[in-house]
């Protein structure tokens, strides 16, 4: 249940293709370990529902809480910068 933008912002703000894989792999890691999202947010030490927001887009974690959010399911992330393009 993807969405192309959060438009509950001011104004609409669009998903970047990186969020939308990156919430696939999260959702995709919490099944392969037979995890409710319950039990993921008991790991996590929030609510269900806010776990039901983000993986249907509805919600965007905070740095802290995406960074939980991956901690509990044992994933990191790397973070590089991108080339600059030729010019």
């Amino acid at each position: 249940m993807a969405s192309d933008e959060f438009t509950h912002f001011a104004k609409p703000v669009k998903i970047p293709t990186q969020y939308e894989e990156l919430v696939e792999v999260l959702i995709d890691a919490r099944k392969s370990k037979s995890l409710s999202q319950e039990q993921l947010a008991f790991d996590i030490g929030c609510t269900t529902s806010l776990i039901h927001k983000w993986e249907t887009r509805k919600r965007i974690p905070s740095g802290f809480m995406l960074i939980c959010w991956l901690d509990a399911l044992e994933y990191e992330i790397e973070v590089k910068k991108r080339p600059s393009p030729l010019r």
